[in-house]
């Protein structure tokens, strides 16, 4: 299957490692990895690490613009840990999934779903159990815009596979909010999704978060 250019959403900056690692690394190991932000860096990193472990469940409207150019506009849903629910609005036809353990991208209705590892995903520091930017080198900057801070995060161990900067509103104290998040590839190529209508949500239907394969036989595979 040729690889979408939507697919920068998600698959284009593996976190896995550096996040997975994060809670298991020594308290000195961590002091290190942040030894290149000042004092204002990290407290303003340690208000965005407060923030995402708060963050629970919440609904959003995305709109995506791809490197090309190309606006795609949908619904977002988010159910930490591990869940969430990309759905592409008409005349897109593509939805993705994570379910806790992987991501499942399905484009068109009677398409095969294509399934990757939940780390695969640069949405891995808002949906793992525990948040701990900074502890795996991989924050490379913290910058203060006028009502915006942006925490650009990439690989340490390949920083050639591109970057991923996470965009906060920034109303001062623990007020902080995701607001968008632009993903650089490996090309150099830019995505950026941008969230809108941003709302707490209350319990979620948890067969948002599931999707099946198509029954044998339907599917059309041209």
């Amino acid at each position: 299957m040729i690889f979408s250019v939507r697919k920068v959403l998600l698959f284009a900056l593996p976190l896995v490692c550096m996040l997975g690692a994060a809670a298991q690394i020594p308290a000195h190991s961590q002091n290190n990895a942040l030894a290149g932000l000042n004092a204002q860096q990290r407290a303003d990193l340690d208000r965005v690490n407060s923030y995402l472990n708060r963050l629970d469940r919440l609904s959003a409207g995305f709109m995506q613009i791809a490197p090309d150019g190309d606006v795609s506009r949908g619904q977002f849903f988010l159910n930490r840990p591990g869940r969430m629910r990309f759905e592409y609005a008409p005349p897109d036809d593509m939805l993705i999934v994570a379910d806790g353990t992987s991501v499942a991208v399905r484009e068109g209705a009677d398409a095969m779903i294509d399934r990757y590892p939940l780390g695969s995903t640069p949405l891995s520091p808002i949906l793992a159990e525990k948040v701990k930017l900074g502890s795996g080198n991989e924050v490379v900057g913290v910058k203060r815009d006028t009502g915006l801070l942006r925490v650009r995060l990439r690989d340490p161990g390949a920083p050639e596979k591109g970057e991923v900067t996470l965009i906060f509103a920034d109303r001062g104290g623990s007020d902080v909010e995701l607001r968008q998040w632009v993903v650089v590839d490996a090309q150099g190529l830019t995505t950026q999704i941008g969230l809108s209508d941003i709302r707490a949500a209350g319990p979620l239907d948890p067969k948002l978060f599931i999707l099946l394969d198509p029954a044998p036989g339907t599917q059309n595979r041209n």
